[in-house]
């Protein structure tokens, strides 16, 4: 059997199998779309803010004035800055905050290098968890943006004492460059990815920028154990363990709109390819079955597309195939695209649809493989 023939066998395949993945999240979002949103009992433990920070002199006080403005009691809450080896003044500006608002519980991290220190978020992370008085760890990042509901509506998650983690939204926002435009949707469709596999009860990712879980849950996975070597995964593999130790129902994701936060796309494509790069890199310590079929599965759609694609300009049946599977994985896909962008109100992004179709089918083989084997920089430092 030639080459030709094995590809025009093994693309069908793929294309089938991320077809009903895709589906089967779709249905999941419109669960969680049409159910009604249920009032809960209000949390009334301690709640943890968590923000482990690294060279962001320029975002931090609108975050730190964004935790205080929070409805949420303030005899119930404490926000905790943990430093990653910043560069720039970003502990200046925390102390110069906390000396002007003395009432204000903030608890500042610093971070200081001595032999054999670990560095990296993980290590930040852990150590505000050690620090932290809060049952409930609430986290996100400094770059983000949040309605003054943030907490109460996160925590509100956690009313069932089953709830071990609550996942939130994330979305882009002030979108200037078709780049970003191109970025932000298709953002929404990963969100979208997010929700429907959570309202299955096997959500496959989550987001670092907006995720909360108990103490008690995170000692419980003996923290992030051997996974403190991987720069990224903070949010992904704790959510693994958690669903492992407690089960589906531990999982909840929280769709109140209240809950989401927003954070600026990556204005260069070199940040860009970075940033995914990063993000694939913690697929090496990934041991969820789950999350590693459908990974496989994306990858490999996008990888069988790409190179159809390319090797049809010489073979024409390759060719045909291949734009016929492509333009049926684009129809699949755009209504959780776009249920997910009515619920952020970003209808007006569909008209790149498209073009961030093309996009994706390009970055998505390269991004993977590269952040396998190739060593990325972000913040600063270099990462594999």
């Amino acid at each position: 059997m030639v080459i030709p023939e094995i590809f025009m066998l093994l693309l069908p395949v793929f294309v089938t199998l991320y077809g009903i993945l895709i589906l089967a999240f779709t249905i999941g979002v419109i669960r969680i779309r049409r159910a009604r949103q249920v009032q809960t009992p209000q949390h009334t433990g301690f709640v943890s803010v968590i923000v482990a920070v690294r060279n962001e002199s320029k975002n931090l006080l609108r975050i730190l004035e964004e935790l205080r403005n929070q409805d949420f009691p303030c005899d119930r809450l404490e926000v905790i800055i943990t430093d990653d080896f910043s560069e720039d003044d970003t502990m200046a500006i925390a102390h110069g905050f906390a000396s002007g608002n003395r009432g204000f519980s903030l608890v500042l991290l610093s971070s200081v290098l001595k032999e054999n220190s670990e560095t990296g978020k993980k290590s930040a992370i852990t150590r505000a968890i050690a620090r932290a008085r809060g049952d409930i760890l609430l986290f996100t990042d400094a770059d983000t943006g949040r309605s003054s509901s943030w907490i109460t509506s996160m925590v509100a998650g956690f009313a069932s004492s089953k709830v071990q983690m609550v996942l939130g939204t994330v979305y882009f926002c002030n979108e200037k460059s078709l780049f970003q435009k191109i970025q932000s949707l298709e953002f929404l469709g990963l969100m979208g990815v997010t929700a429907g596999s959570a309202a299955l009860g096997f959500p496959v990712m989550c987001n670092g920028a907006n995720l909360a879980y108990r103490k008690s849950a995170f000692l419980q996975a003996g923290g992030f154990g051997r996974n403190l070597r991987y720069a990224s995964g903070d949010d992904q593999f704790m959510m693994s363990a958690v669903r492992k130790q407690h089960g589906k129902e531990a999982l909840f994701f929280n769709s109140d709109i209240l809950a989401a936060v927003s954070t600026e796309a990556e204005p260069t494509l070199t940040g860009f390819i970075h940033q995914r790069m990063r993000w694939v890199s913690k697929s090496r310590g990934n041991r969820d079955p789950v999350v590693i079929i459908v990974g496989l599965i994306t990858g490999l759609t996008h990888l069988l597309l790409l190179a159809g694609l390319i090797s049809g300009i010489c073979i024409p049946e390759v060719l045909s195939i291949s734009l016929l599977l492509w333009l049926v994985k684009i129809v699949l896909e755009y209504p959780l695209v776009w249920i997910m962008g009515r619920f952020f109100k970003k209808e007006g992004l569909s008209c790149y649809y498209v073009i961030a179709q093309v996009f994706q089918l390009i970055y998505v083989p390269l991004a993977g493989l590269m952040g396998l084997f190739i060593p990325y920089r972000w913040k600063g430092r270099r990462g594999l």
